[in-house]
């Protein structure tokens, strides 16, 4: 996945937050533990970032600490949705 331009309120480590949940060849569902250890985080950054990232409409919650990327996510790692469209306040929560 390549970077591309990013709303506002997303920096690079939360693209590479959203990028580390949408990595087909990791896992389709994740953890923050398991996002955060991967990518050298603290967990409580992690959660806090798929909360937005959830607020947003790229993530969604599965289960108790489990997520995964929606087709709204996917669309925008693979530059399908522009980063102006997530800029909006939070419809999605």
């Amino acid at each position: 996945m390549s970077i591309r331009e990013r709303p506002s309120w997303m920096s690079r480590e939360d693209f590479r937050i959203l990028e580390a949940v949408g990595d087909p060849e990791i896992l389709v569902v994740q953890s923050p533990a398991i996002i955060a250890y991967n990518l050298d985080m603290t967990r409580p950054h992690v959660s806090n970032r798929l909360s937005e990232f959830t607020a947003h409409g790229l993530v969604e919650k599965i289960a108790d600490g489990r997520y995964q990327m929606t087709d709204r996510g996917r669309a925008y790692l693979e530059g399908e949705l522009p980063a102006e469209e997530l800029e909006s306040d939070e419809q999605f929560s």
